[in-house]
């Protein structure tokens, strides 16, 4: 199964957000079908999902009436938020934000590793060999690097990313993601597949490893996650090519392909070694959806992508068998929170 969730302005029964089935050319809209979920979390946590199985409870909805729209009228619409538009495929419940966590992996690819490992050397002066071990370590079925992302900076396809003005140098990083579920037995679900934007400033962290936390987190968009879910069931999550290109003032100025899916993660068990990793440590607890980030076969080197994204580029990922992903870079908005610790500093 294919699903999105979605936003329809002025809709006849408030409900704004709807969560919807995407068949050949149309969207299902399953809000409008009673008990009227308005997200996927809903559909597994709230109309029993975790018991029967997500694909299970969606066929348990009564669809025939429910009304339709063209896939084309969401999909390619990014920018009229008058009309219907696409919102996050995961979302937590507005009153409980907590209910989503956040996670990625990072070292993941062969060529990543390599890159990073250059882009280090180049930035410090030094033969830095962190990733390279990092790399090895993972390899040999060691601890992964592993980290998270607040989800409320999580934005959808056609949401905007903000730049910092204090970034260095702002990369895409084209990455699968999991979903994940917790079942009524306390067991983890495999729930579907999207695809996911690992926005990071390679200046920084490229200057020092233990700059991560700053390079990956920032206020209003660090990370954007879509167009859409494939259930486990549907998607194939060998191999799988992915691509990812740099709009600047209608010219692409840059462009890559590359492979992803368990046969081209470095680990042992593939998949299940970064599971292991973060759900040995941090168990999934009732009524929380889980997002897992793979890591990127894809990097952009400074003389791919010379001084990285800036104000009003546009990122557009593609990943076979999910659709396109595509957020433009925004202005960070202006904040002004120091001005009385400034003054009392001086």
């Amino acid at each position: 199964m294919k699903l999105l969730q979605y936003a329809h302005p002025n809709h006849p029964s408030g409900q704004i957000r709807r969560v919807g089935l995407l068949q050949k050319e149309e969207v299902i809209d399953l809000t409008a079908c009673p008990p009227h979920p308005a997200s996927i979390y809903d559909i597994y946590y709230r109309l029993g999902g975790n018991r029967l199985g997500l694909e299970e409870s969606i066929n348990s909805l009564d669809r025939e009436r429910a009304p339709r729209l063209g896939s084309d009228q969401l999909l390619q619409n990014i920018t009229n938020l008058e009309q219907p538009h696409l919102l996050s495929p995961i979302t937590a419940p507005k009153d409980s934000p907590q209910n989503l966590r956040v996670w990625l992996a990072g070292v993941t690819h062969a060529d990543s590793a390599k890159l990073r490992e250059i882009e280090a050397k180049q930035a410090t002066g030094d033969s830095v060999n962190v990733y390279e071990q990092k790399y090895r370590e993972c390899a040999q079925g060691g601890i992964p690097e592993l980290f998270s992302k607040s989800d409320s900076d999580l934005v959808s396809h056609g949401g905007t990313i903000s730049r910092p003005p204090s970034t260095v140098r702002l990369v895409p990083e084209t990455e699968l993601v999991t979903v994940y579920g917790l079942n009524h037995k306390g067991q983890v679900e495999r729930l579907g597949y999207t695809g996911g934007n690992d926005f990071t400033d390679n200046g920084i962290e490229a200057a020092n490893p233990l700059n991560l936390p700053q390079a990956k987190n920032w206020f209003d968009g660090c990370a954007s996650l879509g167009p859409l879910v494939v259930t486990a069931s549907e998607f194939d999550d060998c191999n799988l090519r992915v691509s990812c290109e740099v709009i600047r003032e209608g010219n692409r100025i840059a462009h890559k392909q590359g492979l992803t899916g368990q046969e081209n993660l470095n680990m042992p068990n593939r998949l299940l070694h970064l599971e292991r990793s973060l759900f040995t440590r941090l168990p999934l607890q009732r009524n929380v959806l889980q997002v897992l980030y793979w890591g990127t076969p894809i990097v952009f080197s400074n003389e791919d992508l010379r001084d990285g994204l800036q104000e009003g580029d546009i990122v557009r990922m593609s990943f076979e068998g999910l659709g396109v992903l595509e957020n433009r870079i925004a202005t960070f908005p202006k904040v002004d929170q120091l001005r009385g610790l400034e003054k009392r500093a001086s």
